[in-house]
């Protein structure tokens, strides 16, 4: 069973960045049945540097189209991207120096933080992209 569900309620209105994000919840579903099934240990490693790698690919395609259509709350949406990259950074450290504590609550946390993005930032991008041509 999945941790969570893409809907539409969470779209951007930018099919390119709700493709991306439906990537990155299957990478936390991938996490999560992971954990479900006591392979944590196995695969957290490398589906956290997938998470992250994936990540500054989708983040860096999100700035790129905000850049282009010189909406105004670029810095502080980078900022918020610099923030989670770093977070993400600091558990894939705790993994490798062999914390195994880092997959307690990592799946909710990933969620929570991913769903929260989506709703209370990215959306607010979508219209002003979709009113400068990007859909």
């Amino acid at each position: 069973m999945a941790l969570v569900t893409w809907s539409e309620k969470l779209s951007v209105g930018v099919k390119s960045i709700d493709d991306q994000h439906t990537v990155l919840f299957s990478i936390i579903n991938d996490l999560h049945a992971a954990m479900m099934k006591g392979q944590a240990r196995n695969v957290v490693g490398g589906l956290l540097k997938k998470l992250l790698d994936y990540t500054r690919n989708h983040f860096s395609a999100e700035e790129e189209l905000m850049d282009k259509a010189q909406y105004q709350g670029l810095s502080e949406h980078k900022m918020l991207h610099r923030e989670l990259t770093r977070q993400v950074e600091e558990l894939i450290a705790r993994y490798e120096k062999g914390d195994l504590t880092v997959t307690t609550g990592l799946a909710d946390f990933l969620t929570n933080w991913l769903t929260s993005h989506i709703q209370k930032v990215d959306q607010a991008y979508g219209p002003w992209l979709n009113s400068h041509g990007v859909h």
